[in-house]
């Protein structure tokens, strides 16, 4: 057949605008339900309008990350609303560290094939993780590439955008030695550290669908539990005490991201002083994971850290707790740079 002949088509060469016009049919419902009157263009259009009041000298703050290899094991499991969430979660806690407020998201999903049932579950999550948080889904792209992906892979990337006032900014510029750390715990792996996870399982015979000994349930559900936002309890810590310092702990574990947040201090921490998700000892068993590796890695069961005065450590630590978060003072701020665990 000669190009250009009518049996010639973007349906023959695979890709398939049916197929996408049906998932957006699909997710519509969930991400319409997250618009308020601040969104001011018409779902579809070529860009999301929204409608920045209420600031005086507003800065605004953005991010993009994607939730990584985390995507093979919903494909594993065949569940996909949780790789939603985890997107939207990992990067409003992102903007949540810079002093600002999430306000919108996109969301992007590419793939070999799309699989419009599949894509509509990730969207409904990322929507449904939106509207807990207060966060407009203003937008997104389902993309279908089949050659540069393989049948049945596809990858999951979400972009966040929020604002705050300029003095409200938080660099970690005021953090002074003597001020007290404290963490703010995990719901597990969150959206990091995957590829190695997978191995430890992998090397180990064990599938997604066993619990081993020390969970208290199938090892793939554990796994794929949703990345945990911290937006309202943070917002209503900062309403009380002064936050000098927040980190997102994610790639890179406590001591690749809790120094972003000292302005150039260090930390020293007691691991004794919160409580590690089992299948961090799962993972470290399985896979014979020296802990520097483990702690480089992973959170460890703490997601996000916050740097107060000292004198206000337990104040904070009431006003995480009414905001439902079992936060712990995990350490104090020293001169040394780095992090130093006891």
């Amino acid at each position: 057949m000669t190009k250009g002949s009518p049996g010639s088509s973007y349906e023959a060469a695979g890709v398939s605008i049916e197929r996408g016009d049906r998932a957006t049919r699909m997710m519509r419902d969930a991400v319409e339900a997250t618009h308020g009157p601040e969104v001011i263009s018409p779902l579809g259009g070529f860009a999301g309008l929204y409608a920045l009041s209420n600031y005086r000298d507003p800065v605004l703050a953005s991010t993009i990350d994607g939730v990584g290899t985390k995507v093979l094991v919903a494909r594993e499991m065949g569940t996909f609303t949780s790789i939603g969430e985890d997107i939207v979660n990992h990067c409003a806690n992102d903007v949540l560290a810079t002093g600002a407020r999430p306000l919108l998201f996109l969301d992007y999903v590419a793939s070999g094939r799309l699989e419009p049932g599949n894509v509509a579950e990730v969207v409904r999550g990322a929507a449904q993780a939106c509207r807990s948080l207060g966060i407009t889904l203003i937008g997104g792209e389902t993309a279908e590439m089949p050659g540069l992906y393989g049948e049945g892979d596809f990858d999951v990337v979400g972009a966040c955008v929020g604002a705050c006032e300029r003095e409200k900014v938080v660099t970690g510029e005021r953090v002074e030695t003597g001020d007290a750390v404290i963490g703010l715990p995990s719901s597990g792996l969150h959206t990091n550290g995957y590829t190695l996870a997978r191995k430890a399982l992998e090397d180990a015979n064990i599938s997604y669908s066993k619990t081993p000994e020390g969970l208290d349930w199938p090892v793939g559900e554990v796994y794929l539990e949703p990345h945990r936002a911290y937006v309202r309890e943070v917002l209503a810590l900062r309403e009380a005490v002064e936050v000098r310092g927040m980190a997102h702990i994610t790639g890179g574990g406590l001591p690749g991201n809790l120094p972003r947040a000292l302005g150039g201090l260090g930390a020293r921490l007691d691991p004794g002083l919160w409580e590690e998700p089992a299948v961090f000892d799962l993972i470290r068993t399985l896979g014979g994971v020296a802990e520097e590796e483990m702690r480089r890695v992973f959170n460890l069961g703490v997601g996000f850290c916050v740097v107060v005065p000292v004198r206000q450590a337990e104040e904070a630590l009431v006003v995480l707790t009414e905001a439902g978060c079992e936060a712990r003072r995990i350490g104090e701020v020293v001169e040394a740079q780095g992090v130093e665990f006891a």
